[in-house]
């Protein structure tokens, strides 16, 4: 046998490979998680605003996206104002509205915000190909080692779905001043609002631990699955 040859067997399929060949694989499972996982999230939101406040939401505003992103870009000049602004543009909103003052005001508020929906959608995605590389890796080992895989994989999942779900929430409440920010959301949800308020300087490093979770969970189950298909089973000799 060459030296050529033991490197390679010595390898197994680069992690790359394996990665890519599970996300093709998985390819439609990526696409219905990366759509419903955003789905859940924001039914999941309207559902604890309910149960919290004890009214179902009475309105539903959909917004012109596209053309408050273009009526801002044309009427702002510096990029660094412009983007922070089209950043917080709403593309729907509903909510419960009390009409016992004039016109109304909303006592509460659900809104989607594209660049927030694709966060959460992105998470989706990751958890989708994660659920469809994890057969391929349970196939493989003891019981003891797959009831290990699976820990491993719902432990990270549910951190990292957790931090992600967390500082993308976008409920308000004009008893929290509607304030915009994902710690005002939780105020909303009946947090402790100066609890919550002190974590808001984290909230980007706890969002960027939430993909970083997502992500470990997908390499551990490639390595895990390269590492078995790589290495010959004990007796077997590797042809030259």
């Amino acid at each position: 046998m060459t030296a050529i040859a033991l490197h390679h067997v010595a390898r197994g399929p680069r992690i790359g490979a394996v990665l890519l060949r599970g996300a093709s694989r998985s390819r439609v499972l990526v696409i219905i998680f990366a759509l419903a996982f955003p789905l859940l999230f924001y039914l999941l939101l309207l559902a604890m605003l309910v149960a919290v406040y004890g009214h179902l939401p009475n309105y539903l505003t959909p917004y012109n996206w596209v053309g408050n992103v273009l009526r801002i870009i044309a009427s702002t000049p510096a990029v660094a104002d412009m983007l922070p602004i089209i950043r917080d543009e709403w593309l729907i909103e509903t909510g419960y509205m009390n009409y016992d003052y004039g016109n109304g005001i909303a006592d509460w508020s659900l809104s989607i915000i594209p660049h927030k929906f694709l966060i959460v959608s992105l998470a989706g995605a990751l958890i989708g190909l994660n659920v469809g590389l994890l057969p391929d890796r349970m196939s493989m080992g003891t019981f003891s080692q797959q009831s290990f895989q699976l820990c491993q994989f719902g432990l990270l999942t549910s951190v990292g779905a957790l931090c992600i779900g967390v500082t993308n929430a976008t409920v308000f409440s004009v008893v929290h001043c509607a304030r915009p920010s994902w710690v005002g959301s939780l105020a909303v949800l009946g947090f402790d609002t100066f609890d919550v308020f002190a974590l808001e300087p984290y909230g980007p490093l706890i969002g960027a631990i939430g993909f970083l979770a997502l992500v470990l969970s997908t390499l551990l189950i490639v390595r895990g699955e390269r590492s078995k298909k790589g290495s010959p089973a004990r007796g077997e000799v590797a042809p030259c």
